[in-house]
This record gives C-alpha cells, structure tokens and sequence, in this order.
C-alpha cells in the first residue's frame, strides 16, 4: 500500500512540475512576445495593407540622424488603434524615434509648448516634433472622407492617410531646408483648392502669397507660382518676374484660353520661349471623358521627360478646357523647352469657339498634336519653369472626379522638378471601406485575456484534476 501511495505521489509531482513547466513556458513567451518589435507579432490581413507601412517610409524612418517625437493625441484609453499599431512599426525601425501617448486633456503643458493649448483637438490627431521644427497632424487629416464615393453611393466612406500624413511630417520637421512657393495674387488668378494645397504642404512646401503690385519678388523665393490671371500685368510687374527669371528663377505658369487677350501677360510668355493662340483643345473621341464634350479629355504623359518619367505609363492625365502652347519664333537659343504632356495627332485647337460648336475639325482650326504642358531650362540664366495649358489640372472637381488619375502626381512632380527638391513623398491613402473584418481593441483585449490569463489557468486546473485523481487510485 506504501509502494502504491509513494508510485501516486511521484505520478503527481511529476504531473504538477509540468503544469508548473508548462506555466513558466507560457509566461516567459508571453514576455518574450511583448519584447518583440511590433511587425514581428502582428500580421496585417487586411487587403489594402491597413496596418503595414510601405519601403518609402521605412527608408525615410532609418534614415533618421536626429531626435523626433511623435505624440497621439487622444484621451486616455480612447487612443485610435489603426494608428497606435501604425505608430509602433515606425517606433522599431530606429532609436531616433520615440512615439508618445498624450492625453488631450492632461497633456496641457506639452499642447501649450507647441501652441496647441487652444485648439479643439479630436482623438486620433497626431504631434511630430523635432529641435527646428514642429508639425500638428488633425485626426480629420487623417481621415478624409471620400468625396467621389459619397456623391455616388451617399455612404459616407473614409480614406485613412495616416502613414503618408506622419511620413511628410518627418521629412518636414528633419528638412534643412523648406521650399518657398509664392503664389502671385491680385489679378483674379485661380485660386488653388484645398485639396491640391493641402497635398503641397504635406509634400513639405511653403506656401506663400505675393501682391507684384505691393511688393518684389523676395529672395527666398524658391518658386514663383502664376496660376492663371484674369486680369492683365503691368508692365513693372512683368518686369519683376522677368528680372526674377534673368536671376536664375524657378516659376510655374498655369495658362487659361483667356489669356490670349491678356497682352502684357503673354509678352510674358513670349519672353519664355512660348506663343499662346487662340483657341480652347478639342480632342478626339476616344481620349474624351464625353464625345460631346471635346474640351474635356485624357492626356498622353510623355515617358522621357523629367517630370513624367517614374510615372506609370499604364493610367493618365485629364484635362479640361486647355488652349495649346507653341514655340515662339523669339526662342532663344539657350532655352530648352521639353513637351510632357499633349494631345494626340487627331486633336485640334478650335480657335472659333465663341459661335461654332461643332465637335469635329474645321478649316481654320489648329492641328494637333498639340503640347499642354513643357518644362524650360536656360542654360545661360539657370532659369527653369514649367508650363501648363490649363489651369485646372489640380483643381479641386478635377481631383475629386477622378482621384486615379496622374494630375496631382504630375503637380507635385513639377515643383520637385523646379527646385531639385527630392523629400516629398508620395503615398497614397487607404480606403476603410473593407467591410467589417477589423479587430478592435475589444476584441483584441479580449484575445489578450483569453491567451495570458484563461488558457494558463485551465491548463493548471487540468493538471491538478489528472494530479489528483492519480493520487486517490
């Protein structure tokens, strides 16, 4: 009977030292688990790769050579975990970067230091901060609702840009530095819309405006930006820009069908190596967005010119309402002028476009192809500039109507292209609209539960029930 009960206690102990084993095992990997970097314990399922981040993005966060501090702003808690988990993948990659928590309603002193203390602040927005500089990132920056998809379906449908908002952060607050774009102002130009100004800043630009008629071009002026006036130049206005020009400036001319009639203005251009005629694009049927509507249409991208060359050749550019830009015989020597973007050989320039209508070409109509867009270099001066046909590549229903499309890419690629300027990125954002297969932090709070506290718990339950029904045989 001593042998039985000596043979059952041994059977048990060696039971209990396994579930004890087994515990310590669990618990060790759980901490073991937690120490690893954040993209070698959570795998991103989701199509659109909602929770990784792109090489773009590793490859700007490793090469970090200062401190930066990224703050999520949210009550204490409430933080969003789509862009909690974003933020740890961008912790791991380098020790120059720390991400913060900061709750919006105990974090005064921090908010207040970046001259937040007065803002409506939403859970989700986001603080990077470095020793030159500092960028604040609203949660509605974050999340932007689809304007296209909304008008469509009426459901209210959100892009997430967490990645490419916190990535031009970065570049911005690292940047040695910033490009200047001033934006001349006070002949009815074109106003820029929110959102093409919005993609300019994000690429890490300066934003400025400049009245010729009250003031001179600064010398910081990385880029003279010329959208279009309504209203013509004065001749010392026109001199200034030129002046900028002769000094090796960089400008970015967006031309209209109107400023044909705008005389000093298209001296101007002139001036650059360029003649405007009179007369709106119409393009052929098959590169039009309507056949009825000729002045609206796809555009080729040139594969070889600077500007265009990384671009997909595979989607395009559309133009609406464009007049055609021609060499002028007053072209000096020293300047290069590269087409980018044109029509193709079937399209025309109607030039009688007030009183005829008609959608196919006539006698006096200019054949095509026809050049919409062209960069210039002066070998003499060092000037460079780009030039569009129309001043509605960016514009705001231009983007919103056909968001795939290359315009914004070829906006932005323009002013990098003038000012040499190679920290922008380009990322674009994530639809949400995936459905309902999303873990929250319900969820995962309860798979943490389940894992840490109730598996080794029934494990140790099952343990002692075989322990101690071998003790009582």
């Amino acid at each position: 009977m001593e042998n039985k009960n000596n043979a059952s206690i041994k059977h048990g102990s060696y039971s209990m030292l396994m579930v004890v084993l087994v515990l310590a095992f669990l618990v060790a990997a759980n901490i073991l688990v937690q120490k690893l970097p954040t993209g070698m314990t959570a795998y991103d399922m989701s199509d659109i790769k909602l929770y990784s981040i792109s090489d773009k993005t590793k490859e700007v966060v490793r090469s970090l050579d200062e401190d930066v501090t990224i703050y999520l702003i949210g009550e204490t808690g409430e933080q969003d975990q789509i862009i909690s988990q974003m933020l740890a993948l961008y912790d791991d990659l380098s020790s120059k970067l720390h991400v913060k928590e900061l709750d919006k309603n105990g974090g005064f002193a921090t908010l207040k230091k970046y001259g937040l203390a007065n803002e409506t602040i939403d859970n989700g927005s986001i603080l990077v901060t470095s020793e030159a500089r500092m960028k604040y990132i609203p949660a509605s920056d974050v999340y932007d609702l689809d304007y296209a998809k909304y008008f469509q379906s009426q459901t209210e449908i959100y892009n997430y840009d967490g990645e490419g908002e916190v990535t031009s952060a970065l570049l911005y607050v690292t940047a040695k530095d910033i490009p200047k774009i001033c934006r001349v102002i006070g002949h009815e130009e074109l106003a820029l819309g929110d959102t093409i100004q919005s993609v300019i800043k994000k690429a890490s630009y300066e934003l400025t405006e400049l009245n010729l008629a009250t003031s001179s071009i600064p010398e910081d002026c990385d880029i003279l930006l010329i959208n279009a006036p309504s209203r013509d130049y004065t001749v010392d206005e026109a001199n200034k820009i030129r002046d900028y020009m002769d000094r090796g400036g960089k400008v970015f001319i967006d031309c209209a069908y109107e400023n044909y009639e705008t005389e000093t203005f298209k001296s101007l251009l002139e001036y650059c190596g360029i003649e405007l005629k009179k007369g709106v694009v119409f393009e052929q049927a098959d590169h039009c967005q309507n056949p009825e509507a000729p002045f609206a249409y796809f555009a080729n991208v040139s594969s070889s010119a600077a500007i265009t060359k990384e671009m997909s050749q595979n989607t395009y550019a559309f133009v609406y309402l464009s007049t055609g830009l021609y060499t002028s015989e007053m072209k000096k020597n020293t300047l290069k002028l590269t087409p980018f973007l044109q029509t193709t050989s079937g399209a025309f320039q109607r030039v009688d476009y007030e009183t005829n209508d008609k959608v196919s070409k006539t006698d006096t109509d200019l054949s095509g192809p026809i050049t919409i867009g062209l960069t210039g270099e002066d070998s003499a001066s060092g000037m460079k500039m780009v030039v569009l046909g129309t001043p509605n590549l960016a514009a705001q229903n231009v983007l919103g109507a056909f968001p795939n499309s290359l315009n914004m890419d070829i906006y932005i690629a323009s002013l990098n292209y003038l000012c040499a300027f190679d920290r922008g990125v380009s990322i674009p954002a994530k639809s949400t609209d995936f459905g309902q297969n999303i873990y929250m932090a319900s969820t995962r709070n309860l798979a943490l539960v389940l894992t840490v506290g109730v598996l080794p718990i029934v494990v140790l339950l099952i343990g002692f029930i075989v322990w101690y029904k071998r003790r009582n045989r």
